[in-house]
Formats: C-alpha cells, sequence, structure tokens
C-alpha cells in the first residue's frame, strides 16, 4: 500500500466490494486493472537481476494499452447504448487517460524509475477515483437500457406464434 514512507511490497491494491459496479463484464476488466497495478508495483519493487525496473514499466504499458482498447469500448457502447446523459464528461476522461498511456508509451525511452511510479500512482488513483465513483454514475442507466431490452424481446418472443 501506498504510505508516507513510500512502498512496500504488498499488493498496491486490493480489490474491494466497494468497486464492484453491478455489471460483471465491466467489473472483471476492472479487476484486470487493479492486477496490472499490482504487478508493476511488484516488478518495481523486485527490480532484480532478471526484471528490472524498466521490463516491468514497458510490460504495463503494452498491457495498460491493450486494456484501454477493450475496457473503454466496452464501458463507452454500453453507456452511448443506454442514453447514458453524462457520456461525453466520461468519455473526457476516458480520452485523459488514453493519452496518459500513449504519452507513457511515446516517451518510454526516457523515463525513469520515478516515471514508473508516478504511473502505479496515476493507476492507484484512477481505481479510487474513476472506477469507485465516477462509473458508478452510469450504472443505473446501462441497468434500465437492459431491463427495457429485455422486456422488448421477451414481448416479442411473446407475441411469435
Amino acid at each position: 500500500m501506498f504510505s508516507d514512507s513510500g512502498f512496500d511490497m504488498s499488493n498496491v491494491l486490493e480489490w474491494s466490494p466497494r468497486f464492484d459496479i453491478g455489471i460483471p463484464v465491466i467489473d472483471d476488466q476492472h479487476k484486470r486493472l487493479v492486477g496490472l497495478c499490482n504487478r508493476l508495483h511488484r516488478g518495481l519493487m523486485q527490480n532484480g537481476a532478471e526484471t528490472t525496473w524498466s521490463d516491468s514499466l514497458a510490460q504495463a504499458i503494452r498491457e495498460c494499452y491493450d486494456y484501454v482498447l477493450l475496457h473503454f469500448k466496452t464501458e463507452e457502447t454500453l453507456m452511448r447504448a443506454a442514453g447514458y446523459p453524462d457520456y461525453p464528461d466520461h468519455k473526457r476522461e476516458h480520452d485523459m487517460f488514453r493519452k496518459k498511456v500513449l504519452s507513457l508509451s511515446n516517451e518510454f525511452e526516457t523515463s525513469t524509475i520515478g516515471t514508473a511510479y508516478k504511473f502505479v500512482r496515476f493507476l492507484y488513483d484512477w481505481v479510487f477515483t474513476h472506477i469507485a465513483h465516477e462509473d458508478k454514475l452510469f450504472v443505473k442507466s446501462v441497468l434500465d437500457y437492459y431491463r427495457r431490452t429485455r422486456t422488448a424481446v421477451a414481448a416479442g418472443a411473446a407475441k411469435t406464434p
């Protein structure tokens, strides 16, 4: 965990039910990000002969890029389909995250171990601000959309001879 004295060797984040938003596909993707943050943190702390901090950061950037492609597409598709009214603001936050990952990737050659720790902190903060708060704001719209869609499908099936 983060503390005033720095890092320790345990996971920097532990999955908690307070992060669950109630949409299984999204929750599973969020758990993947928590795991990525923890692997990067442990990689930086171990920093041994077999793995360097730059190897750990490079792997985290690759994983984070893949995560962004899948996860943000999933969330944004659901929010648009559900007609979530704050979609533009939520997408702007996603765009900021994308920009951070791309910037880090583009500047990898000049990165330092300090850059890597800042990225761990960025991921940590993202979980506590975006996932634990912002993502919960679109859940009602998406769940209402699911209910409307299922009801419409069920009604159509009931009319079919």
